[in-house]
């Protein structure tokens, strides 16, 4: 089984002005709106479930908009079919402005309720098993910034299961110790963990090579249209082109719906360059679709990434 983990999911209230500039301080006129279901481990559970990958997604929820959170999954997984924790506020919402630069308010996600808290790790210690995957995804909202590494060392690691972790600052670095399966950060963050600017390949190989040693098995390190580079355990390293052939349509979940793809091929058991590919491809089935991606896209893009061992 595949378990998600969302501690601040939240509904994304998006207003597109198109290409025009937003009027600071004036009146703005949308001419769309529409809500959508934030978070990255539901992203990460709702592309799983398009391709076709059982899983179960665990989110924080509360208040009506919680309660929204909630319709909306069980939409997709039935009344029983997801795991929810009561935080103690309500659960928040997001405004996503689409116009010439697209502008984000995110307010900070509610605290989970300590009792929800010790019932995710008895539920997870009583349930995962070895051949298992956990992913760990997301910003922790006010949680303690342990949690994804205290949940690895408490219940994930003892169980043998697969821990995939895609965060930033100390909910990332925290995890370390606990030697993850992989981690995915782009060009960017790979460059605020080591502290340093990245600004080419090579650096980016530097860069990879050395965070293994810092305590992940694996790292990916996407860098948008550029493709990605896998750093494995054994010194290996994998350059992974991108997706291509259809027109750019949805930024958003694209990051997601590559680690969906990714642990499509890793539970399948197949070849690291299959599922490198899967990874590439379920991204760009996103990138190129208003919302996530198929699979029948996926496995049509999949087909044509290039993968090259360059060590």
């Amino acid at each position: 089984m595949v378990y998600t983990i969302t501690f601040a999911p939240c509904i994304d209230y998006r207003l597109s002005l198109g290409n025009t500039p937003i009027r600071i301080g004036g009146v703005n006129r949308p001419f769309s709106r529409e809500d959508r279901l934030g978070g990255k481990g539901i992203t990460v559970s709702n592309m799983l479930s398009n391709l076709g990958v059982e899983n179960i997604p665990v989110v924080a929820v509360g208040g009506p908009t919680g309660q929204r959170i909630r319709d909306m999954i069980d939409r997709t997984y039935g009344a029983d079919g997801a795991i929810y924790l009561e935080t103690e506020t309500e659960s928040r919402i997001n405004v996503v402005i689409l116009a010439d630069t697209d502008t984000r308010f995110d307010p900070a996600a509610p605290k989970i309720r300590d009792e929800e808290l010790a019932r995710l790790t008895d539920y997870l210690r009583k349930n995962l098993k070895a051949d298992d995957v956990l992913v760990l995804s997301g910003s922790i909202g006010q949680e303690r910034s342990s949690i994804y590494a205290d949940l690895m060392f408490d219940v994930a690691n003892p169980s043998g299961c697969t821990t995939i972790v895609d965060s930033t600052g100390d909910a990332l670095l925290k995890t370390f110790s606990q030697h993850p399966f992989f981690i995915k950060p782009n060009d960017e963050e790979l460059g605020d963990i080591l502290g340093r600017k990245i600004h080419t390949d090579e650096d980016i190989i530097a860069g990879g090579t050395e965070l293994l040693k810092r305590g992940p098995q694996n790292v990916i390190v996407s860098m948008g249209g550029s493709g990605s580079y896998f750093f494995a355990g054994d010194g290996s390293i994998y350059h992974v082109g991108v997706a291509t052939g259809y027109p750019f349509i949805n930024p958003v979940g694209t990051g997601d719906s590559s680690i969906a793809g990714f642990i499509k091929g890793y539970v399948q058991h197949r070849s690291i360059e299959d599922c490198l590919r899967l990874m590439a491809a379920a991204g760009g089935a996103t990138a190129f679709s208003n919302g996530l991606g198929s699979l029948e896209l996926t496995e049509k893009l999949a087909a044509t990434i290039k993968v090259e061992k360059i060590r």
